[in-house]
């Protein structure tokens, strides 16, 4: 019985649960209905959590999003099931789909529900904050200069040794919008997972620095103290593996640990990337360990970005040329271009004249510039001290042309330089000032010793300097037409006339405050009024040019106690010895002043004189005896290009010459500059020369005329010694105490001397940088075969090594080379020395790891550069490379056959230039009367130590059949500029695998994978090439010569023609042609077979001595080529010449405005196409829109400029000469309008002319010989 109740109950309970759904089945499907509406309800209400947050900004959480996709496909479903249930009830259910529908009801239910309790602990998240603007919005252009400091600071952000980069540069130069365009590019490619910019200011708060770099990366903080924010920002920066944090216009000094960001060690995957106006900044108070200057812009990027941003209004060819000026007054400076350019945009002609006289005049009041005036005050107002600010406002009173030696002699008495005792620190302060203000960005990059600023900088700079010190400037090559008022001189502190036109002086200057006076007049020699300077009794500096002081000058000069610096510069000068009453006189100047022949003893009174310059008095003989000596204060004296007569040592006293032994008195002497001819008065053992900082001493004859670099190089101390007249004075102590201690040295005609080292110096030059040594018959080499001491330090720093006629130089180095001997040599010239055999041996090539430049010329048994490698020899490779040459020279070599240091044993096969030898670097490559018959392998590799070659001269090279293989083309693809002369072998400068037989059959065999010929060339110069036939080669593969710009060809009698078809379609850019003396040249361009359509874009072409020329093509090309850039065409002397230009290229010529013919055998100018027997059937309109100048001369067989009865137009044309053309009749047949043109001119000189109403009427009148 139980058994059957279970079995009852098991079956019992399933089939009641089944059937509650048929019985339950509206119930159901209401509850469906109910929670439905629900869990709309509940998603409305997420929804709006949802869009609330996003209105903040925040990002929605994954499982919310996941969350709204369930539950819409959820309701969706439901809508369905009842959508179907409804439609199924209209008829009547059956149990079974009662059951169904229920259950899926009561299942939807159940699942609904589900989606209605799930609860979320937020529904969104901030996130780091992106940059999200375009490049235009953010400022940024993509130019070219940009682009690349762009590339080179993403490739610094690679390097995992850097940690922060540094950008400097002025205000308005564009630092801001290239880090903007660097953080927009370095997040959206992947660089950094995280970028965060912050900007600093001048006046930083680091509160709000910190929460800029938090808001990029979504972090708020909770903590109450600065310390603590900043510790957390420093956690949350550790998080990102890669993290880019950009500091933008920082100004001083920021403590990174109180911002919170961490920075190199702290934190390997942070790179900071700061920018400031202020190399020093970045330097000293940041230490980035890689900065970069961004430059302004060149002209033609400003005129680029001034063009795209003044729209239309800068394309009107009206308003063009004006608007040129105004964007290179904007000086590059892109913050100024855009300023003006937009505020230039639609409108008319006189408002950009206007902007051009504001630019140019800078009219701070202009708010089109306002931002750059404020830009460059407020980087003066933060120059680091007031010695500084000085110095720049200094600069700003000066005008355009800033003198080193001015600024010193300036900067000295005005009290400038505090703490500073002598003119060298002097100097060296200013230097400091210099690099500080190049460093601040208000100076322009460049060499020490030259000084100059922007535009905009220096009115600026004036514009705040006249505001504290009142001051005059009169520019350079400018007119004084009237002097200031009186009342504003009254209260200059400083008045500059820097070489101006100034017709008159008055009779004196009423300038009581006046520290400083510039008075430097050109053209006529002023005289100067006697009283001129009876009201400057404050003056410190006086500076007289061009001016006229006889016979003395004025007696109001001895009134200037003050004065510390009188320069007297181009004076014409006779008496002087009021100078000497200036008792406070520092300074001293007579450079090139012609003055009487001997100085004044007055001179000597000035024992507070510090400064004696004599440079070029050509004029003077005779410095008094003991003047020199009594100058006990000078510092530094300046006596070159003087004939001073100077005693002779060891000879008794004759007259009244200074002896240069008296130099032994100047104890406070650093700086001597002096030039003595007789090396007999040179005084012998003066230890005083031992003391000398600086110093440019020539001895003996000849330094002024010989062709070496004697002045080139930058240094402290030259010394020049030509000892032919008294040998012994090699043995002297001074003499051995200024080599030993010189940077330059220059020796000419040393007697016995066999070998530099050792003989001249036995310490090894250690200080000398570049030696130069010449007409030496018994110099053998420069480091001798002799074991010394000091071998191991010979010449360390030599970097300039120039020899020129040693006849018997055997070579460079005799011996073991020493250890660190020529490791810092850059250029090596070779001339004259004939018999040296080899440059370098072979074990000195791995210390020339910084050689640039090496020039060889006429050494007659030079075989090679480098020696073969001996076996001694342990080098590991015998690959020889010099990996930072950049120009190498072989002139005049006739033994020279390869630079390969192996022997060959047949000359004809080899070639100068091996892969033996590499020149990774080279730029510049001249080859002169060289005997080679191959300059490279014709199978040349891709990996080329070449492929760098912007210069190719071949001169000379009389056994080469040819220059290049098509391989060797294809590989010099930097090649910019081609001069090929003189080669007499040559017939074609192309050859395939050095085939040239035959020129066709090479044209199909060229490799179809071969890259493109000469893809940068731009000039090609080729004369007195006697049997050259083909310039081209047979074949182009795409972009081959499309930059070539320049073709000269002259003097090549074998030449044909110049352009074959093929060729015409690559050469793009080809803008002037120039082909002369080519005797058997008929055609320039011949055209084979059909050819299509062609824009050439040649603007000049010049033609003459061609006495075989016929036409410029050799067929009609109907119109398949185009000349319309022509702008310029002379043709001379070429006497077959029939006519210029056939008619189809003359209806082209819509850009020529020069047309000279002359010597030439010319019937008419335009003629008929080639061929062509039939008559135009009906006249054509030809209109010359910019043709200005016409020449025809000395064409005798000139008939008419056209024959034809066609309709021309000149409306421009204001200039015709018609010399000798006797034959001439009439200008054209057809109607003429030349209605500007009012004569023509009758000869060359344009001083006889004739005109009778029109050109036709004027022309017949002429040669009727009625004129």
């Amino acid at each position: 019985m139980d058994t059957i109740a279970s079995i009852a109950s098991n079956v019992a309970v399933p089939v009641l649960k089944q059937l509650t759904y048929v019985l339950l089945y509206n119930t159901y499907v209401t509850n469906l209905e109910n929670e439905v509406q629900k869990l709309q309800r509940e998603e409305k209400e997420v929804r709006h959590t949802v869009e609330a947050a996003k209105r903040n900004g925040e990002q929605v959480e994954d499982t919310v999003r996941d969350w709204f996709t369930r539950v819409r496909a959820a309701i969706e479903e439901a809508q369905e099931f009842l959508h179907h249930e409804e439609q199924e009830r209209v008829g009547c259910l059956d149990i079974y789909s009662k059951y169904t529908f229920s259950q899926k009801a009561r299942n939807l239910v159940d699942h609904l529900s589900e989606l209605r309790q799930e609860t979320f602990d937020k529904v969104s998240y901030r996130c780091a904050l992106k940059c999200n603007v375009s490049s235009a919005s953010r400022g940024y252009e993509a130019l070219e200069s940009r682009t690349a400091m762009l590339n080179e600071i993403m490739q610094a952000l690679k390097d995992s040794e850097v940690s922060m980069i540094g950008v400097y540069g002025m205000g308005g130069v564009g630092k801001t919008a290239l880090v903007k365009e660097l953080a927009w590019q370095a997040e959206k490619g992947g660089s950094f997972d995280v970028v965060v910019e912050a900007t600093v200011t001048s006046e930083p708060d680091v509160r709000t620095i910190r929460a800029e770099i938090a808001d990029g990366l979504g972090l708020k903080f909770d903590e109450l103290t600065e310390m603590g924010k900043a510790c957390r920002l420093r956690q949350r920066i550790r998080q990102e593996q890669s993290i880019l944090v950009i500091l933008d216009d920082v100004w001083g000094k920021l403590d990174l640990t109180e911002v919170g960001v961490p920075s190199g060690e702290d934190h390997k995957g942070c790179k900071l990337l700061v920018t400031s106006r202020d190399l020093n900044v970045l330097n000293a108070m940041l230490g980035a360990q890689k900065v970069f200057r961004l430059e302004v812009l060149s002209e033609s990027e400003s005129w680029n970005l001034f063009e795209k941003k003044g729209g239309e209004a800068a394309k009107d060819e009206s308003i063009q040329r004006i608007a040129k000026k105004v964007a290179e007054n904007c000086a590059g400076l892109p913050l100024l271009i855009v300023t003006v350019a937009e505020a230039l945009k639609n409108k008319d002609f006189y408002a950009w004249k206007d902007a051009l006289e504001q630019l140019t005049n800078f009219d701070l009041d202009g708010c089109s510039y306002s931002k750059m005036h404020s830009a460059v005050e407020q980087s003066y107002e933060y120059l680091e001290s007031h010695e500084l600010q000085t110095f720049f406002l200094l600069l700003g009173s000066l005008g355009n042309y800033y003198s080193i030696k001015d600024l010193l002699v300036y900067g000295w008495c005005l009290g400038l330089h505090k703490n500073v005792d002598s003119l060298a620190d002097g100097r060296n302060r200013l230097y400091k000032l210099i690099d500080n203000l190049r460093a601040a960005s208000l100076l322009l990059e460049g060499e020490r010793y030259q000084v100059e600023a922007l535009h905009i900088v220096r009115i600026v700079a004036a514009a705040i300097a006249s505001r504290t010190k009142p001051f005059f400037t009169m520019q350079r090559n400018t007119e004084l037409k009237e002097w200031p008022r009186m009342d504003f001189l009254k209260t200059c502190q400083h008045i500059f006339f820097d070489w101006c036109y100034i017709n008159e002086l008055p009779e004196k200057l009423e300038c009581p405050t006046l520290k400083i006076l510039q008075l430097c007049s050109q053209g006529n020699y002023l005289k100067l009024p006697e009283n001129f300077f009876v009201e400057m009794r404050e003056l410190k500096v006086l500076t007289l040019g061009g001016l006229n002081c006889t016979p003395s000058l004025p007696s109001s000069l001895g009134l200037l106690a003050n004065l510390q610096a009188l320069n007297l510069c181009k004076c014409m000068l006779e008496d002087i010895a009021v100078v000497g009453e200036l008792k406070n006189l520092e300074i001293l100047s007579l450079e090139k002043s012609e003055l009487i022949e001997e100085l004044p003893a007055e001179i000597g009174q000035l024992i507070h004189l510090r400064f004696l310059d004599l440079t070029d008095c050509s004029t003077l003989r005779v410095i008094p005896h003991n003047l020199i000596s009594k100058l006990t204060s000078l510092e530094e004296l300046l006596i070159e290009n003087c004939n001073i007569q100077w005693e002779v040592q060891g000879y008794k006293k004759q007259g009244n010459d200074s002896s240069l032994s008296e130099l032994g008195s100047l104890h406070k002497l650093t700086t001597l500059n002096i030039h003595i001819n007789d090396a007999s008065v040179f005084p012998r053992d003066l230890l005083a020369l031992g003391k000398l900082h600086s110093y440019n001493i020539s001895i003996g004859n000849g330094w002024n005329s010989i062709g070496v670099e004697s002045g080139f190089f930058k240094v402290s101390r030259v010394f020049k010694l030509n000892p032919s007249m008294d040998p012994r004075i090699l043995m002297d102590y001074g003499i051995k105490m200024l080599m030993n201690r010189a940077e330059d040295l220059h020796l000419a005609e040393l007697k016995g001397v066999r070998e530099v080292l050792y003989e001249l110096n036995d310490d090894g030059f250690s200080q000398l940088k570049h030696l130069s040594i010449q007409n030496s018959d018994d110099m053998r080499s420069i480091i001798g075969p002799i074991e010394w001491a000091h071998r191991d330090h010979a010449f360390p720093n030599l970097e300039s090594l120039i020899l020129h006629n040693l006849s018997n130089l055997e070579r460079i180095c005799s011996g073991p080379l020493p250890a660190q001997a020529f490791t810092k040599l850059r250029v090596v010239k070779i001339k004259g020395c004939d018999q040296i055999e080899f440059v370098f041996p072979h074990s000195m090539v791995e210390q020339l790891s910084e050689l640039l430049e090496i020039e060889i010329c006429e050494c007659k048994f030079m075989t090679k550069i480098v020696a073969e490698k001996i076996k001694e020899d342990d080098s590991e490779t015998d690959k020889i490379q010099f990996l930072k040459m950049r120009s190498l020279t072989l002139e005049c070599l006739p033994s020279l056959v390869s630079l390969s240091p192996e022997p060959s044993a047949n000359n004809t096969t080899i070639q100068l230039l091996t892969e033996k030898v590499e020149f990774p670097n080279l730029e510049n490559l001249k080859l002169c009367s060289i005997n080679v018959h191959k300059i490279w392998d014709d199978k040349l590799s891709a990996q080329t130590s070449f492929q760098n070659l912007t210069t190719l001269t071949v001169d000379g090279c009389e056994r080469l059949a040819y220059l290049f293989s098509y391989h060797v083309a294809a590989r010099l693809v930097k090649l910019q500029h081609l001069l090929i002369n003189s080669c007499k072998l040559v017939e074609h400068i192309f050859s395939q695998d050095g085939n040239t037989d035959n020129v066709r059959l090479a044209r199909k065999s060229v490799p179809t994978e071969m890259g493109p010929i000469f893809p940068n060339l731009e000039t090609i110069v080729i004369s007195e090439m006697e049997s050259l036939k083909s310039i081209w080669p047979s074949q182009h593969p795409q972009n081959s010569f499309s930059k070539l710009k320049k073709m000269e060809i002259t003097y090549c009698s074998s030449i044909l023609n110049v352009f074959q078809s093929h060729v015409l379609d690559k050469l793009l850019s080809l803008d002037s042609l120039d082909v002369w003396y080519c005797d058997a040249l008929e055609f320039v361009y011949e055209i084979e077979g059909g050819i299509n359509d062609v824009d050439v874009q040649l603007r000049a072409l010049s033609l003459g001595h061609l006495p075989n020329l016929k036409h410029l093509m050799n067929k009609d090309p109907q119109e398949c080529l185009r000349f319309e850039n022509l702008s310029v065409v002379k043709v001379s002397t070429c006497k077959s010449l029939k006519h210029v230009f056939p008619l189809s290229m003359a209806k082209d010529l819509l850009q020529l405005g020069v047309l000279e013919i002359s010597d030439c055998g010319v019937e008419e100018i335009i003629g008929n196409e080639h061929g062509g027997e039939e008559e135009q059937e009906s006249p054509l309109g030809l209109v010359f829109p910019k043709l200005a100048c016409i020449k025809l001369l000395n064409l005798p067989e000139l008939r008419w400029f056209c024959n034809e009865n066609h309709y021309f137009r000149f409306p421009l044309l204001n200039q015709l000469y018609l010399v000798e053309c006797p034959a001439m009749e009439t200008f054209s047949h057809g109607i003429l309008r030349a209605s500007i043109l009012r004569r023509i001119y009758l000869n060359e000189k344009g001083d006889q002319s004739h005109w009778e109403g029109d050109l036709n009427t004027t022309i017949r009148k002429i040669f009727t010989k009625d004129v």
